[in-house]
């Protein structure tokens, strides 16, 4: 049931204005615009018609509403069971329960990282003690061995003289 307005008073083929029809739904849609230019029609203007691409024509549809959803229905629809190897179980979702003990675990391991971390911190600073105790030890060694050095030579040099 669709009706168009005004029809009575065509406008001239040359004219530019389009004529606006009115659809069941409410909606406007236009028709294309007639391609003539003048009122003699020659081959080449019909050749002209036909190169132009007319524009589809709008498809109409209905309104789907809005979706009403009362405060009480459940925000989540009706849990189904699926078999393992099927591709909607191996779904990201999960329960408030598997979340809980992901965190949970997490947790743990975080912890456990901690501990370790300073663990490592406190060898590390260990490391250091030592080697600095080493190379003080290896600084006396060095002038250990030098006096020893010096006193065999006076030693061999005492005994060359005698």
């Amino acid at each position: 049931m669709s009706a168009t307005l005004d029809k009575s008073t065509d406008p001239p083929e040359s004219s530019s204005m389009p004529i606006i029809t009115k659809t069941e739904h409410g909606t406007a849609s236009l028709p294309t615009p007639p391609f003539s230019r003048s009122t003699s029609n020659t081959s080449s203007d019909a050749e002209e018609e036909g190169s132009k691409l007319q524009h589809p024509k709008l498809v109409q549809r209905k309104s789907s509403g809005t979706m009403i959803i009362p405060r009480d229905a459940p925000t989540e629809g009706p849990k189904q069971e699926f078999p393992p190897d099927d591709a909607r179980a191996m779904s990201p979702r999960r329960s408030t329960e598997e979340t809980e003990m992901m965190v949970a675990s997490a947790r743990l391991s975080l912890q456990k990282v901690k501990d370790m971390q300073s663990g490592l911190a406190a060898l590390q600073a260990q490391v250091e003690t030592v080697k600095q105790n080493c190379e003080s030890l290896e600084g006396n060694n060095q002038a250990l061995q030098e006096a020893i050095g010096d006193m065999t030579r006076s030693l061999s040099r005492q005994g060359l003289n005698k």
